[in-house]
């Protein structure tokens, strides 16, 4: 017997592929490699078994396969005469088997490689309230480590899952150069998305696309600091209302700036250290914007990890694309209930840029502070507020400083519709099937629209006009978008993924369609 319970019709000569056996579902894939160099391939059905056969050298025979029904872990364990060596091993995975490719399908299942590695099965059953997080090819123990997590328990999310594709995403190249394996498995795709991705993040780190320019954010700084300072020269040296109208408005251009900023700092393109680009952050999303940047951040990363997602068995949804008023998807359908979210639906397409651009500044500072405990946001925020008070001192009259804010606020507000335009029609995704059936780069490229726009416009979009590139790869500093777009965009023709750009007016149009589309649809849902 040679594989998972299937007979082998092959010459004893033939050689036995390692596998890697993923629970649930029903097709086996078997591939064989004879002494003469031909290689064949045979499809098999077997109830609540895949498994896929990589072209790994093994022994000549092979026994001893264990496995383990529908709904647990399926381990396939080799024991051979003739084992693979580490030579053979570590050129199979140099030729793209460790290049961020999801390897587990449901339930977790998977195999190991050499006997003498530690198998995921026996060290769970050593620890069994142990989480593991397969990087790379390794898996990782990160029970004890949850805690500290910098990213706080997103990483919850991915247990017992490979997250290559998102820990790159998010991590440097050096962070787990202190962490030891527990054990190791072998990556691979049927998705050809995997490794074109994975190779694309070497060649931009490989040719600087991740290297910051500092000298092009000294530029952007400084613009933002003019705008700051004609705001107050237009307040505090003009009293005619019109100054104090144009004043709104560079102040409005100065947040949105400054929002841009945040989101860049909070993503560590500046410096690449966690410290200095979170203080900065901290600087100009607070202190400057006025918006809880640690806050906003927690959820940027959940939102940037599992983006249009929703999990029903967790109640969980991806926290920056699902609003109490508004429902952009069918998946999102089974998280409202009650007779006013109902209502909010059904004029969805009415309402989504009025509240934007209205409410939107007022609704994301309350919504940051709201449960705030930590102290330096709560003293950043108070430097906001001590700053703007003092610039509202020079308004001559109550009335004005309230149509000086509000004009600013709706001003500002342009940055909430950009923010929800780049998602709000695409595609939405259930967390069981992320780096599981749906490779994490496709699956970031189908829910994210670019916004086409010439290069004189950029600052305007503050990078989010690149908003496929941006979720990608999160750590590219935005001066990079524009080129690394070419390279992104070729991929994806190669591959035959669609990747969907549009000018601005038309992003807007398509979203206002989604939403009554989806209104209408929720009105149909029995539920």
């Amino acid at each position: 017997m040679c594989g998972f319970g299937v007979r082998s019709t092959h010459a004893p000569a033939e050689r036995c592929i390692s596998k890697i056996c993923l629970a649930a579902d029903m097709t086996l894939s078997v591939r064989t490699s004879s002494v003469e160099g031909e290689s064949t391939e045979r499809i098999t059905t077997i109830d609540d078994m895949k498994c896929n056969y990589s072209m790994v050298k093994a022994a000549d025979s092979c026994s001893n396969t264990t496995a383990v029904g529908p709904g647990k872990h399926a381990i396939v364990n080799d024991t051979c005469d003739n084992q693979m060596n580490n030579n053979n091993y570590k050129k199979a995975r140099t030729n793209g088997i460790s290049n961020g490719h999801t390897m587990l399908h449901k339930r977790n299942g998977f195999s190991l490689t050499p006997t003498q590695q530690i198998d995921y099965n026996r060290y769970m059953k050593e620890h069994p309230n142990a989480k593991l997080i397969g990087i790379d090819g390794n898996w990782y123990d990160i029970t004890n480590f949850i805690p500290y997590h910098p990213g706080g328990d997103l990483i919850e999310h991915f247990i017992g899952k490979d997250s290559t594709p998102v820990f790159k995403a998010f991590h440097g190249e050096d962070v787990l150069k202190h962490r030891k394996p527990v054990g190791q498995y072998i990556q691979c795709s049927s998705d050809p998305a995997a490794e074109a991705f994975a190779n694309l993040h070497l060649f931009f780190i490989n040719n600087g696309f991740f290297k910051t320019s500092l000298s092009w954010y000294l530029k952007k700084v400084m613009v933002t600091v003019l705008l700051f300072g004609l705001t107050w020269y237009l307040v505090t040296c003009h009293t005619q209302w019109y100054m104090h109208f144009l004043a709104s408005f560079t102040i409005a251009a100065f947040w949105q700036q400054c929002g841009f900023f945040m989101h860049d700092f909070m993503h560590n393109q500046g410096f690449h250290n966690r410290k200095i680009d979170r203080w900065l952050g901290l600087f100009f999303g607070t202190t400057c914007l006025g918006v809880n940047g640690h806050w906003w951040r927690d959820e940027h990363y959940v939102h940037h990890a599992l983006t249009n997602t929703v999990d029903y068995g967790q109640q969980f949804f991806d926290p920056q694309m699902r609003e109490p008023i508004w429902a952009q998807n069918e998946k999102l359908f089974p998280f409202y209930s009650s007779n006013i979210e109902e209502l909010c639906i059904r004029i969805q397409h009415i309402t989504f840029i009025p509240i934007c651009v209205i409410v939107g500044r007022i609704g994301i500072m309350l919504d940051g502070f709201k449960t705030e405990r930590r102290w330096y946001e709560w003293f950043a925020f108070m430097l906001h507020w001590s700053w703007m008070s003092l610039l509202f001192s020079f308004l001559p009259t109550w009335r004005r400083v309230i149509i000086f804010y509000s004009l600013a606020s709706i001003f500002q507000g342009i940055l909430h519709v950009q923010l929800l335009i780049s998602h709000y029609c695409k595609d939405f995704f259930q967390k069981e099937n992320i780096c599981v059936e749906k490779n994490w780069y496709r699956m970031q490229i189908e829910c994210n629209i670019n916004i086409k726009n010439p290069k004189w416009l950029d600052w305007f979009h503050g990078g989010l006009n690149f908003h496929i590139e941006h979720h990608l790869y999160p750590l590219m500093p935005r001066h990079k978008y524009r080129e690394a777009s070419i390279h992104i965009r070729k991929t994806c023709k190669d591959l035959g993924i669609h990747y969907d750009e549009c000018g601005w007016f038309e992003a807007i149009k398509r979203t206002l369609m989604h939403l009554k589309k989806m209104s209408t649809h929720f009105k149909l849902d029995p539920r």
